[in-house]
Parts: structure tokens; sequence; C-alpha cells
């Protein structure tokens, strides 16, 4: 490990925390993605994977809701009573397909560097409502589908980071700056705006990723000289 650079796959965890632009800040705020990856790396330190990671948040800055309230203020429930308060948060799915490559020259040991990655996947997000009570018979069903602003579609990825693997195998994680961009759709009629947006948008967040990293090296065989 210390001087030689090997070929083993990686088990990792990851959590970031990003900032949106594009169209996606219209929406939301802030968010945090919490995932798994599984990575092969080549003893040329090349790296090649796969990741997912679960989106979530409640800076949401739209609440579609907001078109079928009373005056108010309240929703009314099956019994024709004002319907307990509803929490309004983000959630959402990112794939990804990721190819890299450590530079050499920093860390304990060759394995180590700075990491240049890059990827192409998939990218869900939407408005997710948390009832405190019996849900309204209007956002029940296929209904609520008009206020879930359910948006989906191709997404690209790039980081620049550090990637450590230690000489005692113990210690191995990575920090990295990673910036994406989705050219996603909404699926969904809008009934609170009465009608389809058809337009594609440019979805972008950019945030800081820590991984920590599970890697499964080959047992080196002992030799015995007589």
């Amino acid at each position: 490990m210390q001087d030689s650079t090997l070929s083993f796959p990686i088990i990792g965890f990851q959590y970031s925390f990003d900032i949106p632009f594009g169209t996606l800040a219209k929406s939301f705020g802030g968010n945090s993605t919490v995932g798994a990856a599984f990575w092969r790396k080549t003893k040329y330190n090349v790296l090649f994977g796969i990741e997912y990671n679960y989106i979530f948040g409640d800076a949401v800055k739209v609440n579609p809701l907001d078109s079928i309230v009373t005056t108010s203020g309240f929703l009314v429930d099956n019994a024709g009573q004002w319907a307990q308060d509803v929490q309004v948060f983000e959630r959402g799915h990112f794939a990804m397909l990721k190819a890299g490559k450590i530079i050499r020259g920093v860390g304990p040991n060759p394995n180590c560097g700075i990491t240049l990655m890059g990827g192409a996947g998939f990218w869900y997000h939407q408005v997710y409502y948390f009832w405190n009570g019996d849900q309204p018979p209007a956002v029940t069903g296929n209904y609520l589908n008009g206020y879930e602003r359910v948006t989906y579609g191709p997404a690209l990825s790039e980081s620049v980071g550090y990637m450590n693997f230690s000489n005692n195998k113990r210690i191995n994680f990575s920090v990295s700056l990673e910036a994406a961009q989705g050219f996603t759709r909404e699926v969904d009629y809008e009934y609170d705006l009465r009608k389809s947006d058809n337009t594609t948008h440019f979805d972008m967040t950019l945030g800081i990723k820590v991984d920590w990293y599970f890697p499964i090296y080959n047992r080196v065989k002992e030799k015995y000289y007589y």
C-alpha cells in the first residue's frame, strides 16, 4: 500500500449539502443528500462505478396547495372541518454512472491524491407533503399529483476533491466540491396554475460532498524462502 498502486473494489457511503441554481432555485433552497456507491479502482488510479443519493430538505419556496385553502388559510378534511397542519418538504433521487482519475502527488501513498470525476445519470425531485391528520379529499390519489411538482430527467455531474486510502487501511475517505446539471421536465398538470409546464428546466446544484469508503483488498500472499 505504501509504495504501489493497487486495484480493488470500494463500497462507499456519502453525504452532501447542495445549493440550488437555475430553475430549481425558484422552488427550493439548500438540500442534503445521503447515499451509497460502488466503485472499482484500477492500478492506474482510474475509478469507475455507480452511486445513488436520496435528496431531502425543508427549504421549499412554493406551496401549490395555497390555491385551494380557505380564506383563513386552512384545507377542509373529510368531515368538513379544518384539516390539521401540513408540512412541506423537498424529496428526490439522484443516480449516476461515474468515472474519474486520482492524480498522484498528495497523500500518504500512491493510491491517494487529487481526484477529478464526471458522471451521467437521472435526477428526480418533487414537493412532498406530510399530513398531521386526515388527508383532505381534494389532495388524495391522483388529485395529489397536480400539486407535487414531480420533475425528472437526465443529468450530468462534475467534481474535484481529495481521496485518501490510509497505509493501515482504516481511514479511507474523500472530500469534494461537486456540481450537477439536470435537464428536467414536469410530468403532471399543475392544478394551482391551471396549466401544463412543457418546458425543459435547467436545474443545477453546487455542493460539498463527504464520502467514507470500505475498500475490499485482496489478501497478500505470504512467501517463505529457505
